[in-house]
């Protein structure tokens, strides 16, 4: 999808079902800055990924209910 496009991406924003380690890598290399929200089974990645921040939130928040 994001292949043929000849603009430079800066920032993607998709659903959850775009929360992969596949498509995190593909942006990153890109070095485009993606804001996908983490599923709702969500777990840790290694430590320092900052996806953990946002799972750490949706952990929280579920906790809340």
């Amino acid at each position: 999808m994001l292949n043929p496009l000849r603009r430079k991406i800066q920032k993607v924003s998709a659903d959850r079902a775009y929360d992969t380690r596949a498509c995190r890598h593909i942006l990153k290399n890109k070095g485009i800055t993606p804001t996908i929200p983490p599923r709702s089974n969500a777990e840790y990645w290694e430590e320092g990924h900052p996806r953990n921040e946002a799972v750490k939130v949706l952990k929280a928040d579920k906790q809340a209910e």
